[in-house]
């Protein structure tokens, strides 16, 4: 575990790992996560 990985885990900021993700995966992780829905234009 990094210092940057142990200061989130203390002061609960929740983190994402995204080095094998397109960028599409990491937005519709976040929005999952942040309980956010998709709008269609």
């Amino acid at each position: 575990m990094t210092e940057v990985e142990a200061l989130y885990r203390k002061n609960k900021i929740p983190c994402l790992n995204s080095t094998n993700y397109s960028v599409e995966e990491i937005a519709t992780k976040i929005m999952d996560i942040m309980g956010l829905n998709r709008r269609m234009y």
